[in-house]
């Protein structure tokens, strides 16, 4: 995959995300939120999975404590007429924002080495700023040099 095809993909899915509106989930789970808006009870939402009661029950706990499986929870949401949608949705706004970030630490491993040794040397060190993000820049333009090792 070429480097500015990977860009392209970059940007595409981050165009997506940026698109995608996103709520925290609520303190007793997805399922049971829908369920109670709907005025469905675990039995009858149990009767629509075609499981127990106490499965049913058992499915918002698990919800609660993150120990359901997405194949449970697309089942809860078809009961209760929904679609399960999932996305990871990135913590600094936006995935480039997170290459960025990358790219500024791998400048800054690649120019603190040199800058300190011509300190040592008595060389001019010019603008170090300047240089980690001419070195950013370059690292996400053009990564031959994997970013997250």
């Amino acid at each position: 995959m070429t480097n500015k095809f990977k860009y392209m993909q970059l940007q595409t899915l981050d165009d997506h995300l940026s698109r995608v509106n996103v709520c925290d989930r609520p303190s007793g789970g997805w399922i049971r939120a829908v369920r109670t808006s709907l005025g469905m009870s675990v039995r009858q939402m149990a009767e629509r999975i075609g499981i127990t009661q106490q499965s049913a029950a058992r499915l918002e706990k698990n919800e609660i404590n993150d120990a359901i499986t997405l194949r449970s929870l697309r089942k809860a949401a078809e009961a209760l007429d929904c679609r399960l949608v999932y996305v990871f949705v990135p913590n600094d706004g936006s995935l480039r924002n997170i290459v960025r970030k990358q790219a500024l630490r791998k400048a800054r491993d690649i120019v603190d080495p040199v800058d300190h040794s011509m300190m040592l040397e008595a060389q001019d060190v010019g603008d170090r700023q300047e240089k980690t993000a001419q070195i950013a820049d370059e690292l996400v333009r053009n990564p031959a040099i994997s970013l997250w090792d």
